[in-house]
Protein backbone atom coordinates (compact mmCIF):
# COMPACT_ATOMS: atom_id res chain seq x y z
CA UNK A 1 0.00 0.00 0.00
CA UNK A 2 1.49 3.24 -1.30
CA UNK A 3 2.27 5.91 1.94
CA UNK A 4 0.44 8.80 2.58
CA UNK A 5 2.71 12.13 1.36
CA UNK A 6 2.65 14.53 4.17
CA UNK A 7 2.57 18.34 3.07
CA UNK A 8 3.59 21.14 4.89
CA UNK A 9 3.63 24.78 4.10
CA UNK A 10 5.70 27.99 4.51
CA UNK A 11 3.04 31.31 4.29
CA UNK A 12 2.53 34.54 5.89
CA UNK A 13 -1.50 34.17 4.80
CA UNK A 14 -3.80 31.83 7.33
CA UNK A 15 -6.25 31.92 4.67
CA UNK A 16 -4.07 30.95 1.63
CA UNK A 17 -3.15 27.89 3.73
CA UNK A 18 -6.90 27.21 4.83
CA UNK A 19 -7.38 27.29 1.15
CA UNK A 20 -4.74 25.19 -0.08
CA UNK A 21 -5.33 22.61 2.72
CA UNK A 22 -8.81 21.91 1.87
CA UNK A 23 -8.46 21.29 -1.58
CA UNK A 24 -5.73 18.88 -1.06
CA UNK A 25 -7.27 17.45 1.49
CA UNK A 26 -9.93 15.75 -0.76
CA UNK A 27 -7.21 14.06 -2.70
CA UNK A 28 -6.62 10.34 -1.67
CA UNK A 29 -2.85 10.15 -1.02
CA UNK A 30 -2.12 13.32 0.46
CA UNK A 31 -2.33 14.90 3.62
CA UNK A 32 -1.50 18.55 5.23
CA UNK A 33 0.18 17.97 8.07
CA UNK A 34 1.09 21.38 9.37
CA UNK A 35 2.31 24.87 8.66
CA UNK A 36 4.97 27.00 9.37
CA UNK A 37 5.39 31.29 9.61
CA UNK A 38 8.74 31.06 11.22
CA UNK A 39 12.14 29.53 11.50
CA UNK A 40 11.21 27.70 14.85
CA UNK A 41 8.42 26.45 13.44
CA UNK A 42 9.66 24.98 10.08
CA UNK A 43 13.13 23.50 11.72
CA UNK A 44 10.26 21.47 14.73
CA UNK A 45 7.75 19.91 11.79
CA UNK A 46 10.74 18.84 9.52
CA UNK A 47 12.76 17.43 12.47
CA UNK A 48 9.85 15.45 14.21
CA UNK A 49 7.68 14.24 11.00
CA UNK A 50 9.59 14.86 7.76
CA UNK A 51 7.43 16.58 4.97
CA UNK A 52 7.46 14.93 1.22
CA UNK A 53 6.47 18.21 0.05
CA UNK A 54 7.00 21.82 1.63
CA UNK A 55 4.90 24.35 -0.10
CA UNK A 56 6.11 27.90 0.18
CA UNK A 57 4.57 31.39 -0.56
CA UNK A 58 6.64 33.75 -1.51
CA UNK A 59 5.30 37.25 0.18
CA UNK A 60 7.01 40.60 0.61
CA UNK A 61 10.08 38.74 2.86
CA UNK A 62 10.82 36.28 0.44
CA UNK A 63 14.46 36.42 1.75
CA UNK A 64 13.55 34.99 4.46
CA UNK A 65 11.28 32.40 2.91
CA UNK A 66 14.16 31.36 0.83
CA UNK A 67 16.32 30.93 3.60
CA UNK A 68 14.24 29.20 6.13
CA UNK A 69 14.25 26.16 2.95
CA UNK A 70 18.04 26.07 3.32
CA UNK A 71 17.25 24.85 6.79
CA UNK A 72 14.21 22.35 5.68
CA UNK A 73 17.06 20.78 2.91
CA UNK A 74 19.47 20.29 5.70
CA UNK A 75 17.22 18.55 7.71
CA UNK A 76 15.16 16.56 4.77
CA UNK A 77 17.24 15.62 1.83
CA UNK A 78 14.74 14.11 -0.20
CA UNK A 79 11.86 17.22 0.14
CA UNK A 80 10.51 18.25 -2.62
CA UNK A 81 9.90 21.88 -2.88
CA UNK A 82 7.33 23.87 -4.50
CA UNK A 83 7.18 27.71 -5.00
CA UNK A 84 3.66 29.73 -4.86
CA UNK A 85 4.07 33.41 -5.34
CA UNK A 86 1.34 36.33 -6.72
CA UNK A 87 4.15 38.70 -8.15
CA UNK A 88 7.13 36.87 -10.12
CA UNK A 89 10.29 38.32 -11.73
CA UNK A 90 14.11 36.91 -13.35
CA UNK A 91 15.29 37.03 -9.77
CA UNK A 92 12.83 36.01 -7.82
CA UNK A 93 12.87 32.72 -10.50
CA UNK A 94 16.45 32.15 -9.56
CA UNK A 95 16.16 32.57 -5.97
CA UNK A 96 13.33 29.43 -6.11
CA UNK A 97 15.18 27.33 -7.99
CA UNK A 98 18.43 27.97 -6.58
CA UNK A 99 16.62 27.25 -3.28
CA UNK A 100 15.76 23.59 -4.90
CA UNK A 101 11.86 24.79 -6.12
CA UNK A 102 11.26 21.62 -8.49
CA UNK A 103 7.65 23.30 -8.87
CA UNK A 104 6.72 27.38 -9.32
CA UNK A 105 2.59 28.05 -8.80
CA UNK A 106 1.04 31.14 -9.60
CA UNK A 107 -1.22 32.09 -7.12
CA UNK A 108 -4.02 32.54 -9.68
CA UNK A 109 -4.04 28.87 -10.40
CA UNK A 110 -6.55 26.57 -10.39
CA UNK A 111 -7.82 23.64 -7.97
CA UNK A 112 -6.47 21.38 -10.75
CA UNK A 113 -3.22 23.08 -10.71
CA UNK A 114 -2.69 22.66 -7.34
CA UNK A 115 -3.29 19.26 -7.42
CA UNK A 116 -1.49 18.38 -10.65
CA UNK A 117 2.00 20.18 -9.48
CA UNK A 118 1.82 18.91 -6.17
CA UNK A 119 1.84 15.33 -7.99
CA UNK A 120 3.93 16.67 -10.14
CA UNK A 121 7.05 16.86 -7.69
CA UNK A 122 6.37 13.93 -5.39
CA UNK A 123 7.19 12.09 -8.79
CA UNK A 124 10.66 13.89 -9.15
CA UNK A 125 9.39 16.08 -11.94
CA UNK A 126 9.10 19.63 -12.71
CA UNK A 127 6.09 21.84 -12.77
CA UNK A 128 5.91 25.25 -13.83
CA UNK A 129 2.95 27.39 -14.24
CA UNK A 130 1.57 28.06 -17.36
CA UNK A 131 1.53 31.99 -16.42
CA UNK A 132 4.99 31.59 -15.15
CA UNK A 133 6.31 30.10 -18.12
CA UNK A 134 7.33 33.44 -19.80
CA UNK A 135 9.03 34.49 -16.61
CA UNK A 136 11.78 31.82 -16.56
CA UNK A 137 12.06 31.73 -20.41
CA UNK A 138 13.52 35.20 -19.94
CA UNK A 139 15.16 34.15 -16.78
CA UNK A 140 17.33 31.35 -18.65
CA UNK A 141 17.75 34.00 -21.56
CA UNK A 142 19.08 36.49 -19.40
CA UNK A 143 21.97 34.24 -18.15
CA UNK A 144 25.08 34.83 -20.05
CA UNK A 145 27.56 32.80 -22.18
CA UNK A 146 29.65 30.76 -19.40
CA UNK A 147 28.23 32.88 -16.67
CA UNK A 148 27.18 29.15 -14.88
CA UNK A 149 30.37 27.66 -15.26
CA UNK A 150 32.62 30.75 -13.79
CA UNK A 151 29.92 31.19 -10.85
CA UNK A 152 30.61 26.96 -10.23
CA UNK A 153 33.86 26.59 -9.57
CA UNK A 154 33.25 29.06 -5.97
CA UNK A 155 29.91 29.22 -5.44
CA UNK A 156 29.46 25.52 -6.36
CA UNK A 157 32.05 24.41 -3.68
CA UNK A 158 30.20 26.39 -0.89
CA UNK A 159 28.15 24.31 1.50
CA UNK A 160 24.72 24.54 2.19
CA UNK A 161 25.55 26.23 5.20
CA UNK A 162 28.13 28.72 3.90
CA UNK A 163 25.60 29.61 0.82
CA UNK A 164 23.09 30.34 3.13
CA UNK A 165 25.66 32.80 5.30
CA UNK A 166 27.06 34.58 1.98
CA UNK A 167 23.11 35.16 1.01
CA UNK A 168 22.58 37.02 4.19
CA UNK A 169 26.57 38.85 3.66
CA UNK A 170 25.08 39.80 0.06
CA UNK A 171 21.82 40.84 1.76
CA UNK A 172 24.02 43.42 4.04
CA UNK A 173 23.42 41.53 7.63
CA UNK A 174 26.58 41.47 9.20
CA UNK A 175 28.20 38.81 11.79
CA UNK A 176 26.04 39.32 14.81
CA UNK A 177 22.87 39.47 12.92
CA UNK A 178 23.69 36.20 11.13
CA UNK A 179 24.05 34.41 13.88
CA UNK A 180 21.05 35.48 15.42
CA UNK A 181 18.95 34.38 13.03
CA UNK A 182 20.35 30.67 12.05
CA UNK A 183 20.73 30.43 15.74
CA UNK A 184 24.80 29.45 15.97
CA UNK A 185 27.40 31.29 17.59
CA UNK A 186 28.92 34.24 16.47
CA UNK A 187 32.33 32.65 16.63
CA UNK A 188 30.67 29.54 14.23
CA UNK A 189 29.59 32.53 11.77
CA UNK A 190 32.91 34.10 11.78
CA UNK A 191 34.43 30.72 10.37
CA UNK A 192 31.85 30.47 7.36
CA UNK A 193 32.36 34.04 6.62
CA UNK A 194 36.37 33.26 6.61
CA UNK A 195 36.25 29.86 4.78
CA UNK A 196 33.38 32.04 2.22
CA UNK A 197 36.25 34.62 1.72
CA UNK A 198 38.96 32.32 0.78
CA UNK A 199 36.93 30.37 -1.42
CA UNK A 200 35.48 32.85 -3.38
CA UNK A 201 38.77 34.71 -3.38
CA UNK A 202 36.95 37.67 -1.94
CA UNK A 203 38.52 40.77 0.34
CA UNK A 204 35.88 42.90 1.68
CA UNK A 205 32.09 43.45 1.59
CA UNK A 206 31.80 45.13 -1.58
CA UNK A 207 33.52 42.48 -3.37
CA UNK A 208 30.76 40.08 -2.26
CA UNK A 209 27.85 42.47 -2.87
CA UNK A 210 29.59 42.11 -6.58
CA UNK A 211 30.38 38.72 -6.65
CA UNK A 212 26.15 38.07 -5.62
CA UNK A 213 25.21 40.45 -8.61
CA UNK A 214 27.17 38.66 -11.27
CA UNK A 215 25.46 34.83 -10.20
CA UNK A 216 22.19 36.63 -9.68
CA UNK A 217 21.71 36.22 -6.18
CA UNK A 218 21.23 39.40 -5.51
CA UNK A 219 19.41 42.78 -7.76
CA UNK A 220 22.31 45.37 -6.93
CA UNK A 221 19.96 48.40 -7.79
CA UNK A 222 17.90 47.05 -4.68
CA UNK A 223 20.51 46.81 -2.32
CA UNK A 224 22.02 50.55 -2.96
CA UNK A 225 18.04 51.37 -3.13
CA UNK A 226 17.76 49.63 0.60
Amino acid sequence: MQRTARVVMIHDYPFLFEGIRAILGGQPGIEVVGQARNATDVLLLCSEHPPDVVIVDLGPNDSQALQMLTQVRDLCAEVRIMIVTSVCGPNRVRGAVGAGAKGLLSRTATPEQLVGAVWAVLQDQCYVDPELAGVLMTTVAMIPDGTLQNSDAGYGSLTAREREVFRMLANGMNNKSIAYQLGISHKTVETHHLRIMRKLELSDSLEVIRYAARIGLIEVQDWVTA
